[in-house]
């Protein structure tokens, strides 16, 4: 199994550099297994946005090999307030050695 890891800004702004994120998981799955606020509450069905997150100018040109899906936009696009150009749902997001040192932030929560 390959890992590489990522920088987490969570929701009270305290950064995290180096935080391991193996190939078998979404970035959903690395961020809870690493015990940062990600509630999932849909199981990473793209069906809720509380794993909704933004990524850093170098890691959004990086998920090439996961684009914004139908579902995922839907979900997106009832975050008025939050959504920003750079908004991803953490578990829509697949593993990539080019996310690697990728900064990641937490959204607030709604």
């Amino acid at each position: 199994m390959s890992s590489i890891t990522v920088n987490v800004i969570d929701r009270d702004g305290t950064r995290t550099e180096g935080v391991e994120w193996n190939s078998s998981e979404s970035l959903m799955e690395a961020l809870t297994r690493n015990k940062f606020p990600i509630l999932a509450t849909c199981g990473g069905n793209a069906s809720c946005s509380t794993c909704h997150c933004y990524l850093g100018a170098s890691a959004a040109t990086a998920t090439a090999n996961s684009p914004i899906g139908d579902e995922e936009e839907d979900v997106l696009d009832m975050l008025d307030d939050t959504r920003h150009e750079d908004s991803r749902l953490t578990c829509q997001v697949e593993w990539s050695e080019e996310l690697n040192g990728a900064e990641v932030t937490i959204a607030p929560e709604w």
